[in-house]
This record gives structure tokens, sequence and C-alpha cells, in this order.
């Protein structure tokens, strides 16, 4: 059954509903902002200045190692890199998170559509290059922010529990699917010590393409 992607944070808007601290909402607001750009490939917007810091650090630990991504340009590249080689779409289940004054932390299944035809190239027991897969696995993250609410780091904890399979067609879920029905939940920026953005859902707020 073809997951519902507007579903795919659940587990942060639930912890958005329960919380009443503004400066928890800023960051909570800011990872789902962040989150949802990525996953529809608009990239531009995560890396903007005032979401996330001049010199931010990316450390992805798993089963093979720590891969530590540092700087800006270096980020950058980094989630072009997702673009070109297709696999930008990703959906969570099984969630949990918990935030405080400095970031916030959580723990999920994530679940990401990978062509074939990278699978394989990456070693991966692949019979049809042509279709998408499912890669599966546990993931936590610890993401600290700065006082305006910006992102600092990236602390990605990868478990080895990594299983994947062949995605029926009719399960697949396009950038273009995303960026349908992301946009319209993807909230303005929210710089800590301001007032919540006058938004309303199903209003696309304006983000940088370049």
């Amino acid at each position: 059954m073809k997951f519902d992607i507007t579903q795919r944070l659940a587990e942060v808007d639930e912890c958005i509903a329960r919380t009443e601290n503004p400066r928890h909402l800023a960051i909570l607001n800011n990872y789902v902002r962040h989150a949802n750009l990525e996953v529809c490939g608009l990239w531009h917007g995560i890396v903007a200045p005032d979401m996330m810091v001049e010199h931010p650090i990316y450390r992805f630990h798993s089963p093979q190692g720590l891969r530590v991504i540092e700087g800006m340009q270096a980020v950058r590249d980094e989630y072009q890199g997702y673009v070109d080689l297709q696999n930008t779409v990703i959906y969570h289940t099984d969630g949990h998170v918990t935030v405080k004054d400095d970031g916030f932390m959580t723990e999920y299944v994530t679940h990401r559509f990978w062509p074939g035809w990278l699978l394989r190239k990456m070693g991966d027991d692949i019979d049809d290059p042509e279709a998408f897969y499912i890669v599966t696995n546990t993931q936590m993250m610890w993401w600290p922010y700065d006082d305006l609410g910006r992102l600092r780091e990236e602390r990605v904890y990868r478990g080895a529990d990594r299983s994947l399979r062949k995605a029926h067609p009719d399960e697949v879920i396009t950038i273009e699917e995303a960026r349908e029905k992301l946009l319209p939940i993807t909230p303005p920026v929210w710089t800590i010590g301001q007032p919540k953005p006058d938004w309303t859902p199903g209003t696309i707020a304006p983000y940088p393409t370049e």
C-alpha cells in the first residue's frame, strides 16, 4: 500500500501539538521545513542563512564507519548529489522525538526510495535496475541549533538492520508528488525570539531556489 507522504513526520506533528515553549516550537518548525524541503529536492531552502549556520558539520555514523561532511560547500554538494541520484524521497514510521533548548533528538524507521541501478552500482543484489527499491533501517539523530534556530550540525546514527525490497510501481512516491503534497504543509522559517510566522497550512511558503 502506498504511504501517505504527508504523514512522514507524524511524531513531530504530535510533539508540536503538545509543546508550548516557543523556542522548542521554533526548532521543531524549522526541522519540519528542513525535512520536507529535503524530500522535495529543494535544498537551497535548507542551506539558507536563516536556516543553517555558515559552517555546518554533518556526521553520519553507520556500521561501515564515520563519514563527516564539513563546511557549507560540502553540504550543498551533498544535497545536490541526492537530487542528481534521484533518491531524495524518504518517509518515516515508528518515530519518536524529544526537543530541548539547543536541539532535538529523534529515532524512527526510515524508508528511502532508491533507483535500482544505483543500488546495483553500490553492490546490492538487484534484479531490476530500472525499478525503484525501498531501503529501510532504524535511524537516530541529534541536531543541535544555535540561538536563532539555525541548524549547526546533523549527527546521524544508522542501525545495522538495513534491508531493501523492490517497490511496486503503485507505491513509488515521485519527487513531483512529494512537492505537490508537502509544500502546502511546509512552514516558513521561525527565528527564535521572533513571533510565530503568520502562515496558514495549505499556503505554500516562499523558499529560495538558488
